[in-house]
Order: C-alpha cells, then structure tokens, then sequence
C-alpha cells in the first residue's frame, strides 16, 4: 500500500503542533530545570522553608527536692465529754462555743443521796475516833485488851476507806474539764437523765494542730524527726509551716506507707480540724539547677536526648537526667547555661533540619 506525499506532509504538519505545544507546556525543558524538578523544589532552585518551633533557653534555677503527700488536720486534743456516772443535770456551767479552763467545772449532777451518805459516814467516823481516844486511856491502865484496841482502829481505818469512796462517788458527779479549750455544741439541758455514753459537748484545743500524712516506704531513712513540712488546706491559697514529731514504726502492708504526724502552731484558729491537706517535704535545695520542660526529653532505648537550636538547625543532644518536678526535669550532664532547646514540634524535626523558633521563653 503506497502512502501518498500528501499524507506525509499532513502528519508531519500535526507532529509539529504537538511539538509546539508540549514546549509550551513545559513539559520540556533544560537539564536543570529537570533536575529541579525531579529533586522536589517548588521553586526549582529554592530550599524548603524552616519549621517553626517554640525553644527554651537554659538557666540556672532553684531545685527543690521534695515528697508531696495529701493528709488530715487533728486538733492538738480532743475530747467527747461524758459523764463517769448516772444521774439527772441539776446545773450546766458553760456556754457553747466558750472558752474553759483546765479543771473548770461544766456540769454538775445530783448527788443528793450522796451527800446523805458522806454525813453519815462522817458521823460514824466522830463517833470512832472519840471511842478511840478513850480506849487508848483504858489500854494504858489495862482497861482493855491490846487486840480489842487494835480492832477499834481497824475499824476506823475502814471508816476513813468508805468516806474516800463516797467522795470519789461524789465528784464523779461534777464534770470538769480535763483541758484548756474551746466547747462546740452542747446536746443535753438542764433535767436530762445522763448517763455514761451520753454525749454532753465536744472539747477542743485548737493552740495548735496536727498533721497526720503518709509517705513512700523508699523515704523511711529519709525522714526524721524535727523537719520541717510546708501545707496548705482545702480553699485556701495560705502555706503552713510544720515540725515532724512523731513517726509510725512501721510500714503499713496495704499501702506500703509510713505513717507522719507534725505539728503546727494554730493560735490564731486559722486552721480547723478535719480539714483536707496537700503537704510538702523539702529534702534537698539545689540553688543552681539546669532545668528544662519535661515535653523537651525524647526517650530512646537507654538513654535520653534533646534538640537544640544552632546556627538555625536542629541538633540532637544526649542528656542525663535528674529530679523531676511537675513540669521539669533537671539536667545533670549534656547541657550549659544559655543553650536552647526545643520544646515543640518533635515529632518533625530531622537532625540537621532547618528550624525558626517563633517563641523563646
């Protein structure tokens, strides 16, 4: 089959307008536009555009090693008032909400019957001891034997035994208080039948508080008596200062926890009992401490690194690493004072990758 001249001029006419567009197009072009291209620029010849990040710039700091723990405020003493014996309240001496004295009287009972007895026994007692005096006579003369004598002093020696018992009978009837504190709530009257587990009021001494905490058992041989503890209590932003004074000598199995109690001067009633305390334990104060933000460490296999920012560029560096706070960590070798570390964007940056920090704290 023969192709006619015509058809040949007519192909190469159509080849030459796709040529023409292809140029155009660019979808040729020089080696090193194809190069540019091929390698992934944008721009042809221009670099990508650094990453933004945020930095932190190393310092010295103050580091305070320290256990916290969450405890409960006790008051100093505390005490349900209750009376020893049975009987009805003839007289309540104290207002609720007051202040009393040690020894103060509160309440009293009826001890009528009581006091019958006591004058009884006291007669009963005159009686003896007037008998006594007289027999003593009579045994110098030989009136009476020796064993009759001593029988009679028997005798009034367990007079003297019984008064001594009706007196304790009798002033179990008056309720005193054991402590210098302050009343709450009174829930008898006068005329209520009392007796032993009734409840009168509640006696506090508020001149100073307890604190009672638990620590980790790793802190046993850490912990001593006589240091100090800084609290604050549920509602308020106020820190206490307390002493350890008291330490369980034990570790509980449950929780695995010593048990602490401190100390803390209350005379102005600021803090109250039963309230809720989150508590701290200085153990160690370091003045220049290198730290850096916790989201600033990448854990590797056995060791620890970060990204610093130089001469525009990510650098990765291996760091050692110390105590822990709530939102640092301490840097004991791999790092100097002015170095800056980056803090965001981790997950994207490449060793050597261009980085702008677009907020340096």
């Amino acid at each position: 089959m023969k192709i006619s001249v015509r058809t040949i001029v007519f192909v190469l006419f159509l080849a030459a307008i796709a040529v023409g567009i292809a140029w155009r197009l660019e979808w040729f072009g020089s080696d090193e536009k194809k190069e540019n291209i091929a390698a992934g620029s944008p721009a042809g010849n221009k670099e990508a555009p650094p990453q933004v990040i945020k930095a932190y710039v190393v310092k010295g700091e103050v580091l305070e090693e320290k256990i916290s723990s969450v405890g409960s405020i006790i008051a100093n003493e505390e005490v349900d008032l209750k009376c020893e014996t049975s009987g009805k309240i003839t007289n309540v001496q104290f207002q609720e909400g007051s202040m009393v004295s040690k020894g103060q009287l509160l309440l009293q009972l009826n001890d009528d019957e009581l006091q019958a007895e006591l004058k009884r026994a006291m007669i009963q007692k005159d009686l003896l001891e007037k008998k006594k005096a007289r027999d003593e006579k009579l045994l110098q003369r030989q009136g009476i034997s020796q064993e009759e004598f001593e029988s009679l002093t028997a005798q009034l020696d367990a007079q003297n035994a019984t008064i001594e018992a009706i007196k304790s009978q009798i002033a179990k009837t008056r309720l005193l208080a054991p402590f210098s504190g302050q009343i709450g709530l009174r829930y008898v009257s006068e005329g209520t039948y009392v007796t032993p587990t009734v409840r009168i009021a509640n006696l506090i001494d508020l001149s100073s508080v307890k604190v009672d905490f638990a620590i980790p058992e790793k802190y046993m041989g850490v912990v001593k008596k006589g240091m100090k503890i800084i609290f604050t209590v549920a509602g308020g932003t106020k820190e206490y200062t307390g002493t350890v004074y008291a330490i369980e000598p034990k570790v509980e199995a449950a929780t695995r926890t010593i048990q602490i109690r401190a100390v803390c001067d209350n005379r102005d009633r600021e803090i109250l009992p039963g309230a809720f305390a989150s508590v701290k334990i200085v153990l160690n104060r370091i003045e220049n401490a290198l730290l850096v933000p916790t989201q600033a460490i990448i854990p590797e296999m056995d060791a620890k690194k970060v990204f610093l920012v130089k001469d525009g560029k990510a650098t990765p560096t291996m760091v050692k690493t110390g105590i822990r706070t709530e939102s640092k960590i301490q840097i004991l070798e791999g790092l100097s004072v002015g170095d800056t570390v980056i803090t965001t964007g981790l997950l994207q940056i490449k060793p050597g990758g261009a980085v702008k920090p677009t907020e340096v704290e």
